[in-house]
């Protein structure tokens, strides 16, 4: 870790001296161990984090993300807000090729844009961009964004969020978008096996001299976690995505790991299928985010490597607002449902994933504190594409999973919360919670908008639409000789400074 800590401070020396690297040694393969295929690498319709992680290599967005969460140039050297609001100017670097070696110009950028928002395309992303009017190319260096208000989030949503990233638009029309998108960035997609691997190698066109450091990634699908913990103590990897959080104290202590981590803008949380049945009303909902126990769900789900939560936004946020209004109190939860007309409880299904055995590990537990307030469950463990399937198309009860990769409070609300959105897969809709999301994305005042989102917050937690259950650490590992790597609270997996020390 010293030598990790003392790389990573050399390397920011050498950047404000002008880019160069210090110490580093290029070349070389680094071998990286993901727990979740992507499925399909279309950044306009992936939903699965294991997807934007591979391209978040792959494809650079006008405007990102430093390790300390502010925003800072890629594509666009530089970007302008009109006085009013209602444009945003990017002006392109001169000279940046798409790894097939075709230039980059603004007419690009137009064409992926006027793509991801268009209804055809049905992209789950499309709200990003929301209030967006035009998508315009005065010259072949400068986009202008026109809104019809002002938006504050949607800086924060170019940088942080890659299917706001620049492909090359000629993949839609030949049919690799899925496979092989092509980017600007720091590596290209040259072998992709779903379920096996994902192999990257260096863009040899990449507009940041000197970078990358390595000749390639080579991903491999293990979703089997302690698999992937024995892999990387024998070496048979670099690099694990994740490690079994079991594992992470007894890891930290061997000088041949690496443990990175930080708090992570992302959430753990029960999603409630609102349509029908018990579950639609909301002395029923309130009753288990009463039943159940916390601290027991992130001690088996997480081993400790977690916070609690009751809403959504983890305590290292500005937008933290602790709101926690359920104790664990199973008398309450049953005084609900005897209420609520069912006094002798009722039966319900869980959905975790089995990728994830995090989500298995806490349905488990989950179900324990459902049975002892009459609510009798069982549990469906279903593999990562089956699983994006049945919720997608609301064939479940309840399910546990996480939302990842989140900096502004419009990522933890809308997309989940606002009536009718692509990734609102409970069925929850609430009219003053709708007027509100929309108020908050025309005020661009910290203390005004706040205010708005401390009563989003407060109505989406009581009336359990998601019963929220812990904010997770963002973890980690790998071999000492992995240098130059950062784990990010925005859970960003970038390879573009790494390099081995071998």
């Amino acid at each position: 870790m010293v030598r990790r800590t003392l790389f990573t401070l050399a390397l920011a020396f050498g950047l404000v001296l002008g880019g160069l690297a210090v110490a580093q040694t290029r070349g070389g393969t680094l071998v990286a161990a993901w727990e979740q295929e992507p499925v399909g690498l279309d950044p306009h319709i992936v939903s699965a984090r294991s997807s934007y992680q591979v391209l978040e290599n792959v494809i650079d967005t006008l405007i990102t993300l430093d390790a300390e969460q502010n925003l800072v140039p890629s594509l666009a050297h530089t970007w302008t807000v009109a006085d009013d609001g209602l444009s945003v100017t990017f002006e392109l670097r001169e000279g940046v090729r798409f790894s097939n070696g075709k230039e980059l110009s603004a007419e690009h950028v137009v064409a992926v844009f006027e793509r991801l928002i268009d209804p055809e395309t049905g992209s789950g992303n499309a709200y990003r961009m929301a209030g967006v009017t035009s998508i315009d190319a005065p010259d072949a260096l400068t986009v202008v964004l026109t809104l019809d208000a002002p938006n504050p989030s949607l800086l924060g949503h170019l940088a942080s969020s890659n299917p706001l990233g620049v492909f090359d638009p000629a993949g839609v029309e030949d049919g690799t978008i899925n496979t092989r998108p092509i980017g600007t960035g720091p590596f290209m997609i040259t072998d992709y096996q779903p379920g096996t691997r994902v192999l990257l190698e260096r863009n040899p066109y990449y507009w940041d001299e000197g970078l990358p450091y390595l000749d390639a990634v080579d991903i491999r699908i293990i979703g089997d976690e302690t698999v992937r913990r024995t892999a990387l103590v024998t070496g048979d990897i670099d690099w694990a995505f994740s490690v079994p959080p079991q594992a992470v104290e007894e890891l930290a202590a061997r000088d041949d790991v690496v443990i990175d981590s930080i708090a992570a803008g992302a959430y753990y949380y029960i999603g409630v299928n609102m349509m029908e049945g018990p579950l639609a009303d909301v002395r029923v909902r309130q009753a288990i985010s009463y039943a159940i126990n916390r601290d027991n769900i992130a001690a088996a789900a997480e081993f400790g490597n977690a916070a609690v939560t009751q809403d959504p936004i983890p305590s290292t946020s500005a937008w933290d607002f602790s709101y926690t209004p359920y104790s664990y109190d199973p008398e309450r939860a049953r005084a609900l449902l005897a209420e609520a007309g069912y006094p002798d409880g009722f039966e319900l299904e869980i959905m975790p994933n089995s990728v994830m055995d995090n989500t298995v590990r806490a349905a488990q537990v989950i179900q324990a504190d459902l049975a002892a307030v009459g609510i009798r469950s069982s549990i469906r463990a279903l593999e990562w594409a089956e699983w994006l399937q049945e919720q997608g198309e609301g064939n479940y009860d309840t399910y546990v999973c996480s939302w990842n990769g989140l900096v502004d409070p419009d990522d933890f609300y809308y997309a989940q919360h606002r009536t009718g959105e692509v990734f609102n897969f409970t069925g929850y809709s609430n009219p003053s919670v709708d007027e509100l999301l929309d108020e908050a994305r025309m005020v661009t005042e910290f203390d005004e908008r706040r205010v708005l989102y401390e009563e989003i917050n407060r109505q989406i937690v009581d009336e359990a639409p998601y019963i929220y259950l812990y904010n997770p650490l963002e973890i980690h590992a790998y071999s000492p000789d992995v240098m130059g790597f950062q784990a990010r609270a925005d859970q960003a997996v970038r390879f573009v400074t790494t390099w081995l020390d071998r």
